[in-house]
């Protein structure tokens, strides 16, 4: 086993979920930054059945200069597949999707699933980037 497979098997199983998205037509940047920070993150924080099983939910807003054509990419993590899946289930997972169509194209969304962790850079020396 390699030292990269060694780390992708290593303690660290949690599934991380990034969905590039794109605001639906006809709506403006602004419009969609604001539902998506005001109401869609606080529906996931603030429902049981979908706070409850994510670890983390981040939303980054893509930057002025990105030219990808989405408008912001979103982070999940679940402590497993089970989480997600169980997340996605029931009332509440429907609720979630149905609050998408207020505000994203759905049919333009891109999803990756992440599991494991590799460290590109030693935090040691990131530090203030001084030389000695």
């Amino acid at each position: 086993m390699s030292e990269l497979d060694a780390d992708l098997e290593g303690d660290d199983d949690h599934v991380r979920l990034f969905a590039f998205v794109r605001r639906k037509e006809g709506m403006s940047r602004e419009d969609f930054l604001t539902y998506w920070h005001t109401r869609h993150g606080p529906l996931i924080r603030d429902t049981p059945e979908l706070g409850g099983r994510t670890i983390r939910y981040h939303q980054h807003p893509t930057a002025p200069q990105d030219g990808s054509g989405f408008d912001g990419v979103a982070m999940q993590e679940f402590a497993s597949w089970d989480d997600f899946l169980a997340m996605l289930g029931g009332d509440a997972g429907r609720a979630m999707r149905e609050d998408e169509a207020n505000f994203l194209d759905s049919s333009s969304i891109k999803v990756v699933f992440t599991r494991g962790r590799v460290v590109m850079i030693d935090p040691d020396l990131a530090g203030d980037g001084a030389s000695s």
